[in-house]
């Protein structure tokens, strides 16, 4: 049993070292790093002290394990994850570019991760579920992972729990066009809505403001937009503020959304305001871009504490 519960892919991630550095010619990496931007947002949260919990699969080998007893170590109820012998761990390459922007090649829909179903979602997890959260790249992976984050989030609401929703949308993995039916009842039944502009309109169809207005009329308990150095907007009720970022110095940005997340939904089942959330939740992002490799930079409350001072 936990609070705050995901469903969705673990893997493991192998980085290009030298910018502008392709996979179109051998090259040096370096890894593997326990990574899945739910694995990394429950992470995060155990790291700050949340009763949290991950429903997954993984194979049963060596990166399977490295997952496995990293997430334990911080703190979270690994018992929903799935061990398969016939299944490898996923994997994801990435390269970053001159332009600070990220080439990602994704091993995970033919992996343990896509194999996961909506029979391996463990209902007596869910007994005291406040929060389920869903990362939209979860949904992208393969149909039986989409039908066991579905599944989740049905129970979840069954128990009371709010819906958390991060698009986190991932072009190389929209492919499919059945995906809308899936984005659509999430995006109309989350509570709390956490994204970047540039997705928020990309998944509504609408700018920016009208999406955000639109959210609200539909009853949203809170719409969080993260805009990197720029801070992160709340509007909810009675609220529309920009809470600012710290200011670092950049190592690798992967994985600082899904700190946000983590830090964000444990600061709100510990009982903080959404913008004491949201500033907890920038402090996150903020130490894990200092760090190389996605779970890596997941944040210690005294980390947090400090960068806040």
């Amino acid at each position: 049993m936990a609070q705050l519960i995901t469903i969705g892919e673990i893997l493991v991630e192998i980085m290009a070292t030298r910018i502008g550095q392709t996979f179109l010619e051998p090259g040096t990496l370096v890894g593997p790093y326990p990574s899945g931007a739910p694995a990394i947002m429950i992470d995060q949260a155990a790291r700050l002290g949340a009763d949290c919990a991950i429903v997954a699969c993984v194979g049963r080998d060596d990166f399977g394990t490295l997952n496995i007893e990293r997430l334990k170590k911080d703190g979270v109820n690994t018992s929903g994850i799935a061990v398969r012998a016939d299944q490898t761990t996923g994997c994801a390459f990435v390269g970053y570019a001159a332009d600070g922007s990220r080439k990602f090649i994704f091993h995970f829909t033919h992996a343990a991760a896509g194999a996961l179903t909506k029979d391996d979602v463990p209902e007596a997890l869910f007994e005291d579920v406040r929060i389920f959260h869903i990362m939209g790249c979860s949904l992208t992976s393969s149909a039986s992972l989409r039908e066991a984050v579905l599944a989740g989030a049905r129970l979840a609401k069954e128990k009371g729990a709010r819906l958390s929703f991060d698009p986190n949308i991932r072009p190389e993995l929209l492919t499919d066009d059945s995906l809308k039916d899936a984005f659509d009842w999430i995006m109309e039944n989350c509570d709390i809505l956490l994204t970047g502009r540039s997705e928020l309109e990309q998944v509504t169809g609408l700018a920016a403001e009208e999406a955000v207005r639109d959210m609200r009329a539909r009853g949203k308990y809170a719409v969080v937009i993260k805009d990197g150095s720029r801070g992160a907007r709340i509007v909810a009720e009675g609220v529309d503020t920009v809470m600012p970022s710290y200011h670092v110095t950049e190592v690798d940005p992967t994985g600082a959304g899904d700190c946000f997340d983590g830090a964000f939904l444990a600061s709100l089942l510990a009982g903080k305001t959404l913008q004491e959330a949201a500033s907890i939740g920038n402090a996150a992002g903020a130490v894990s871009v200092t760090r190389k490799g996605p779970m890596e930079g997941a944040a210690m409350p005294e980390e947090i504490a400090a960068i806040r001072a």
